[in-house]
């Protein structure tokens, strides 16, 4: 290559734009935090009381310690998730559903959604935030008219 083609390839590439740097999610190091949720169903009675520990942005090791007979046997099929594939599966079509809709029968259950928060706070995609529920009854008026 000449001096001249030399010059000019420099200028070119000069010129040429940066490919774009990529976005990858964390997949290792130290643990992200462990999050604690306290679940209270409702009135069921039945407590449930979750740790969510992240190794990753994925992979979420779950302890769920509950006095309901089908939590705990959701738990034993629950020992860790994919939180990226949980988020992009949408809600109530991922795995931890999955296993629940299999496990539990009361439809309203809150606990699958505790999981969920747990988890995903702890794999660093959502601050710590408690939910609530709180039901009252209405007074109805005289609907005779």
């Amino acid at each position: 290559m000449t001096e001249t083609e030399t010059a000019a390839a420099v200028v070119e590439s000069a010129h040429a734009e940066p490919a774009p740097a990529k976005k990858t999610p964390r997949t290792g190091g130290a643990p992200m935090s462990a999050i604690r949720a306290d679940i209270d169903a409702g009135i069921c009675g039945f407590h449930t009381s979750v740790i969510a520990e992240a190794e990753t942005m994925r992979k979420v090791k779950l302890t769920i310690e509950t006095d309901c007979p089908q939590i705990a046997k959701a738990a034993e099929q629950l020992p860790e998730m994919d939180m990226l594939e949980e988020l992009k599966a949408g809600l109530g079509h991922g795995h931890v559903y999955g296993v629940l809709s299999g496990c539990v029968r009361h439809v309203t259950c809150p606990v699958g959604s505790g999981i969920l928060k747990a988890a995903e706070a702890s794999a660093g995609l959502a601050l710590p935030k408690d939910a609530t529920i709180k039901l009252s009854k209405v007074p109805t008026g005289d609907s005779g008219s």
